[in-house]
């Protein structure tokens, strides 16, 4: 029995209202409170939006380098998409923490959109292509990325995109063929899993459709000379292999040589490769899945799992679905799937959600399929009437259960993990610009790009006194000083009152404070659960 029967029978205004609907709600739900959740921006999109600013500004790094293709941050290396794209927004509407998240937020908006017209072609059903962009808009998934700067939705919005014009290429589109290479090639340099997923799916499309794709060589060829380009680009700036990244992911020798494969063999190769089969495999367990999500909280809000429960079902009866079907859009589907979690089981850290990326899309099709399904099987449109209202009823129940949690708990639960308290550190310096020399703890990791972010410090200006951490913790704290701040460069509990010189420090070292009753100043940066985050002390 064909799935697509009942929905390829919904009227055109229908569907096209229903659409304008969801994109609707896919736009409030990424758009509602923006600056807020996350109670705070990390240091990662502290990072992301000084240099887009900086770039949109004065068309330089926060190193000095002039329009570079990659970014270096904390010791690794950044892809440029989402930072340039950052720079449009920043420059549109100022540096802001609304500024810096708008991107993900509209790329998030942008992802349902291409997902209808995806889930259309794919199962030539407008009805699917809906249910598809319903369930991505509602994602808990999908939402979290939406809500912070990250390339998550960017990478996959390009790899969506360039497969819609693919697939209308090959069909009836021909024009459409050499974009689609362009939009792969922009995946690609967005990060770094696109590399491996992106670059494996491209070549299953080519197998798949080479008989058309020869009847179309002349787009083709332009095609594959478009993606050279961006591979050109990619072999001539090694930093966007992810090089450095991969050093600080990779596993170590202890936990090679504690692996079954390892012991029996005493290979390192079979000991990795032990690892990585075992850290795939966690990405298909109900606690990522459907009830924890992502172990980060910085990668999910630990109220639901990546998709909700009753996606469960919808998943297993698409799955079925494209086993029984064996075409090129089920092999294509099961591929896009099945790689999107290799590589976060690559690096340290599985099951990762950022770079697991790709499961979104694939997933959310085979899920749209699967309740596709399960209302075709009603004979009479008043039982299916009844599946689709008691579907969209549980879809409603877990969206208001997420949405009430991620607006409320969450945010006072894990403000700590989002660096919260470095906006109203320096609000308050902003207000005692007496203060001739700033002491701020590097407990939190980074502290100087929040100051370069919140003070929007020329980069000029910042490459004119900087000094670069050179110990064993430079990963952890880049910078020692710049101007008249200084990181993590002294001991905090020997801080000495002197006029004019503030001390930030954590409550422990506030405690533990050597000459703690010389101080006559001590003002408190509460987290939002009430908790004491920062003690700022000086001698007036």
């Amino acid at each position: 029995m064909s799935p697509f029967i009942f929905m390829n029978t919904l009227s055109k205004k229908f569907i096209y209202t229903a659409f304008f609907l969801i994109i609707l709600l896919a736009a409030a739900l990424r758009l509602y409170q923006l600056s807020q959740i996350p109670p705070s921006l990390s240091w990662d999109e502290a990072a992301a939006g000084y240099n887009a600013w900086t770039i949109a500004n004065f068309g330089q790094d926060e190193g000095g380098r002039n329009f570079p293709l990659f970014f270096k941050s904390f010791e690794d290396d950044k892809h440029p998409v989402h930072i340039y794209i950052t720079a449009v927004s920043v420059k549109i509407l100022g540096l802001s923490e609304f500024s810096t998240r708008l991107p993900a937020a509209i790329f998030g908006v942008l992802n349902v959109l291409i997902i209808f017209f995806l889930g259309r072609m794919l199962f030539k059903s407008s009805g699917i292509g809906l249910l598809a962009a319903f369930i991505l808009a509602i994602s808990p998934y999908n939402l979290h990325f939406s809500h912070f700067n990250h390339e998550f939705n960017i990478a996959v919005f390009f790899f969506m995109l360039g497969l819609w014009m693919f697939l209308a290429g090959i069909n009836r589109k021909s024009y459409l063929l050499s974009l689609s290479f362009f939009s792969f090639g922009i995946s690609l340099i967005s990060y770094h899993s696109s590399k491996i997923v992106v670059t494996l799916l491209i070549l299953l499309l080519v197998i798949l459709f080479f008989k058309k794709l020869r009847q179309l060589k002349k787009q083709f060829l332009l095609g594959i000379g478009i993606l050279s380009f961006f591979i050109g680009i990619i072999l001539f700036n090694p930093e966007l292999l992810g090089i450095a990244r991969m050093k600080q992911t990779a596993f170590s020798p202890k936990e090679i040589q504690s692996t079954q494969g390892y012991k029996m063999t005493q290979n390192e190769l079979v000991g990795k490769v032990d690892i990585i089969f075992h850290q795939y495999l966690t990405h298909f367990s109900p606690e990522f899945l459907f009830i924890s999500g992502d172990r980060n909280s910085r990668l999910s809000a630990q109220s639901s799992g990546e998709f909700y429960k009753i996606e469960a079902l919808f998943l297993f009866l698409g799955l079925i679905i494209l086993v029984r079907k064996r075409s090129k859009v089920s092999l294509l589907l099961l591929a896009w799937a099945l790689l999107g979690p290799v590589p976060s089981a690559l690096a340290k850290e599985a099951p990762h959600a950022g770079r697991a990326m790709f499961m979104t899309g694939s997933w959310h099709l085979i899920i749209a399929l699967g309740f596709a399904f399960l209302i075709n099987l009603a004979h009479k449109l008043p039982l299916k009437i009844v599946i689709i209202a008691g579907g969209l009823l549980l879809y409603g129940i877990f969206l208001k259960e997420n949405l009430t949690y991620y607006y409320g708990e969450y945010g006072n639960r894990y403000a700590v993990d989002w660096q919260y308290g470095m906006r109203q550190i320096v609000d308050y310096i902003k207000r005692h610009p007496e203060f001739s020399q700033v002491y701020m703890t590097d407990v939190r990791s980074q502290p100087y790009i929040f100051f370069l972010y919140y003070f929007k410090i020329l980069p000029d200006d910042f490459q004119k006194t900087v000094k670069y951490n050179d110990t064993q913790s430079r990963s952890y704290n880049l910078v020692s000083v710049f101007d008249k701040y200084h990181f993590g460069d002294w001991d905090p509990i020997e801080s000495i009152p002197f006029p004019n010189v503030l001390y930030v420090i954590s409550p422990s070292h506030y405690n533990g404070l050597r000459y703690k009753n010389s101080f006559t100043n001590a003002e408190l940066v509460k987290f939002p659960n009430g908790t004491d985050a920062f003690y700022m002390v000086s001698k007036y």
